[in-house]
């Protein structure tokens, strides 16, 4: 099947392992940029340098040819599962490349690095780049549930700490979430209606009891301050 994911989540281990998984994913790709501190200029970000999967090489914006000696090199990662392997890629041309002042401050001249997820990443990021309204759809059904808990709702920070907890209190938000989103698409009377005749798979029937009462509590709630808006 195919995963639609949020940017958020692009990660190269974790898309070579959906690949293992018969998973075909569609994650948006962070745009490349460059911190204040570095000289790289837009035209010679990482994007712009071409991966020639033949000889296993790569091409600068300025025709010349980045070459490895296919050794593999360890980034260490926050746990032993997060680390990675990558190769590096020079040229001897940087020396005398009449732009590498806007390519690389490294005297030795521009080294690019490509892990061993990058074949993964790149078929993603092709994916991505071909089915671009198929992502909108994912961006039109899910973005504006948290646009409007954090905008409109201000719920923006957790008040509490710890990943229990922290769930807990975002299960409540969603909740609470769902049963406006319902009432809004069947109203108050209706949905209790519908909950009423619901077969439910639990065995506990006091969640039916509760949500019921709860929606009971709301209506009153909302006629209350209609009465005192009035």
């Amino acid at each position: 099947f195919t995963v639609l994911v949020d940017k958020g989540y692009h990660n190269g281990r974790e898309i070579a392992q959906c690949i293992d998984h018969n998973i075909s994913t569609i994650v948006a790709h962070p745009t490349p940029g460059s911190s204040k501190e570095s000289v790289t200029q837009p035209d010679y970000l990482v994007a712009k340098f071409k991966y020639n999967a033949e000889n296993d090489s790569y091409t600068c914006p300025q025709g010349e040819t980045l070459k490895t000696t296919g050794r593999w090199h360890k980034k260490s990662g926050r746990t032993e599962q997060s680390g990675y392997q990558f190769k590096k890629y020079r040229t001897p041309a940087c020396r005398e490349c009449l732009v590498k002042h806007l390519c690389t401050a490294r005297p030795a001249g521009r080294e690019i690095d490509r892990s061993h997820y990058a074949q993964a990443v790149e078929e993603n990021n092709k994916r991505y780049q071909e089915n671009p309204q198929l992502y909108r759809t994912r961006q039109e059904i899910n973005e504006h549930i948290f646009g409007t808990i954090k905008r409109q709702w201000g719920y923006n920070h957790t008040n509490l700490t710890g990943l229990e907890k922290v769930n807990g209190e975002h299960s409540l938000i969603m909740l609470v979430y769902n049963i406006k989103r319902s009432i809004n698409i069947l109203g108050v009377s209706d949905l209790i209606v519908k909950l009423k005749k619901w077969n439910s798979p639990y065995k506990a029937k006091a969640c039916l009891v509760s949500i019921t009462n709860y929606f009971r509590l709301f209506k009153d709630l909302i006629k209350k301050e209609l009465q005192f808006a009035a």
